[in-house]
């Protein structure tokens, strides 16, 4: 199926999705290029064909996660682009969990100039792709925050906080290998590339897509030691915790273990032992280890045993 986005003088923009044969052979579409398309996890590259005068170009794009229940979660895909210069056209090809792009293409063709050129043409696209990391970078951003808030405000059960920080953390590791490589294939294409180079047009979309890049991958290094810090802040705090509880159990053990001594002397079939044959003697043994419990209580307390 071929829709069209966008119309202007000199460049058309498609988006192909489940192309038939007939189709790819009127579009002059190579057949390797259909086999790549269909991996999700294509390498970023381009290649330019120069008999067919066209250029082949795979990113890493964006996607949101629907199947994950914690906020923050996404991964990334590879998209296609077919930029025939001779016919005039600029080929988008996504798999059903990116035909979201073509829909924000839809939104924004309004903004693009009637006279670009194909290569222009793509880099506006490649700047509505840009903006879904921006979108993404920004809700991870706000997540970040939340977190910070919450570590400020709480002192114990971090599990579930835990989970979402990871789901995050996990989110920016894909974003940031993906803008890097992204941005490797675009300064190679802006150096070895010459068709168009040279106009005005070119220059101030490519200079503006370049900024967007730089500022995307910036942000995702960011944000990915940010996070890393309040993950790890995290992690030692529970271990704090932990700590925490393994010393008062501690403290518990050796409190609990003088009533233990003092009746096991006093169960034994031993006379003359101190207070044994008096009236009172369990009271005066009672009091004994209420008073040894509370010295070897107030000695742990001296000693920071109870500090958390």
């Amino acid at each position: 199926m071929l829709k069209e986005l966008f119309k202007g003088n000199q460049a058309q923009l498609y988006h192909a999705g489940n192309l038939a044969h007939a189709e790819r052979e009127n579009l002059h579409i190579p057949n390797a290029f259909i086999q790549d398309i269909e991996d999700e996890n294509e390498a970023a590259r381009w290649h330019f064909m120069e008999d067919e005068n066209s250029v082949m170009l795979f990113l890493d794009a964006v996607v949101a996660d629907s199947d994950v229940p914690t906020k923050g979660a996404y991964h990334t895909e590879s998209v296609s682009f077919l930029v025939q210069q001779s016919e005039q056209r600029v080929l988008l090809f996504t798999r059903p969990s990116m035909d979201f792009l073509a829909d924000e293409l839809v939104a924004s063709v309004a903004d693009f100039d009637a006279d670009v050129t194909p290569m222009e043409l793509l880099a506006e696209v490649l700047l509505v792709l840009y903006q879904d990391y921006e979108t993404a970078l920004n809700h991870l951003d706000s997540l970040r925050r939340d977190f910070q808030q919450m570590f400020y405000h709480k002192t114990r059960g971090f599990g579930g906080d835990l989970d979402a920080i990871w789901t995050v953390m996990n989110a920016l590791l894909y974003i940031d290998s993906s803008l890097e490589d992204n941005s490797d294939v675009l300064k190679s294409l802006a150096k070895e590339f010459k068709v168009s180079k040279g106009t005005t047009a070119y220059r101030s979309v490519t200079n503006r897509l370049a900024i967007e890049a730089e500022q995307a991958h910036k942000m995702a290094d960011l944000l990915s030691s940010v996070v890393n810090n309040i993950s790890d802040s995290y992690s030692a705090r529970n271990d704090r915790n932990l700590n925490w509880i393994m010393q008062i159990l501690t403290v518990y053990s050796v409190v609990l273990t003088i009533p233990t001594i003092i009746t096991g002397f006093y169960g034994q079939n031993v006379k003359y032992l101190p207070f044994a044959m008096q009236n009172n003697g369990w009271l005066i043994t009672i009091i004994m280890t209420a008073i040894l419990m509370a010295i070897a209580t107030y000695w742990f307390w001296r000693h920071g045993y109870f500090d958390k």
